[in-house]
C-alpha cells in the first residue's frame, strides 16, 4: 500500500498533508527517512509519523469491552459517545468496523476489524455463528418461554431462529442467538410478555471477553485469528 494512503486512512490528515509531512522529512520506515508519497509499504514496516510508530498489518483484529452508554457508531450522536473514544491508544481505530452493533444500553463484546471476509462469515444468519448473551428481565421466566425462545417467537411478523438458553437463576439467562436483527433480544422478550432490564454480550461463536475488563480493548493474537478461519 501507498504510504500516503495508509497515513490518511489513520485520519492523520489528508494526502495532500502526509505529502507535506513527507516533504518535511517527518516520516520514517523502519527508521529510515522516505521522500515520496507513493513509496510501498509492506507487512511489518515499522512506520514513523514524528515520534509514534506505527506497524503497519493488512488486517487487524480487536476485541473491545463496551460499557453502556457509548454508541456503535464512529461519531458522538445525541450525549452518546461513539466507541471509538475508548480506543484513543489504538492507532488503527478509524479503519476498522464493528462486527455486528451493539445498542448504547447493552455492555460487552464488540469484535472489530477491516476484514470484510470474516465480518461476512460472523454476520450471515446462514452460517449459524451463534452469539451469546447475559440477560436480566423483569419477571420470571417460565418453562414455557423457555421453550417458546428454543424454538422461535415472532418478531416484526416473522418467527426468530431457534436460540439457546441456559438458565441461571429465575430472572438471569444466557441467550446464544445466530441472528442480529434489530433490537432483537429485547423485541425476542416482549413477544413472550417480558422485558429486558439489563443485555450483555459475552461472546460471539468461540470468542469470549474472557477477563478483559470493562472498558478496556486487546488485540487478538495470532492463534485466535487463526482459529477463526479453520
Amino acid at each position: 500500500m501507498r504510504i500516503d494512503k495508509f497515513i490518511a486512512n489513520l485520519w492523520y490528515g489528508s494526502r495532500k498533508q502526509v505529502g507535506e509531512y513527507i516533504k518535511n522529512e517527518y516520516i520514517a520506515v523502519n527508521d529510515e527517512t522516505i521522500y515520496e508519497k507513493d513509496y510501498e509499504i509492506h507487512y511489518w514496516d515499522i512506520i514513523s509519523i514524528g515520534e509514534k510508530k506505527i506497524e503497519y498489518k493488512e488486517y487487524i483484529y480487536l476485541l473491545l469491552n463496551k460499557p453502556v452508554w457509548y454508541i456503535s457508531s464512529k461519531k458522538s450522536e445525541w450525549w452518546h459517545p461513539s466507541y471509538l473514544e475508548l480506543l484513543e491508544n489504538c492507532p488503527y481505530g478509524q479503519i476498522i468496523d464493528i462486527v455486528g452493533r451493539l445498542d448504547f444500553d447493552t455492555s460487552g463484546f464488540l469484535l472489530l476489524t477491516n476484514d470484510g471476509s470474516l465480518t461476512h462469515k460472523i454476520i450471515s444468519p446462514k452460517k449459524d455463528i451463534f452469539k451469546k448473551y447475559y440477560v436480566v428481565w423483569a419477571n420470571n421466566i417460565s418453562q414455557k418461554d423457555r421453550e417458546k425462545l428454543e424454538s422461535g417467537v415472532k418478531i416484526d411478523d416473522t418467527i426468530s431462529k431457534p436460540a439457546k438458553v441456559e438458565i441461571i437463576d429465575e430472572n438471569k439467562i444466557y441467550l446464544s442467538i445466530s441472528e442480529g436483527r434489530f433490537h432483537q433480544i429485547k423485541k425476542m422478550f416482549e413477544s413472550i410478555g417480558n422485558k429486558v432490564i439489563e443485555l450483555k454480550r459475552v461472546s460471539i461463536w468461540w470468542l469470549t471477553l474472557w477477563n478483559l475488563p470493562l472498558w478496556e480493548w486487546k488485540y487478538l493474537t495470532n492463534e485466535e485469528v487463526k482459529k477463526l478461519f479453520e
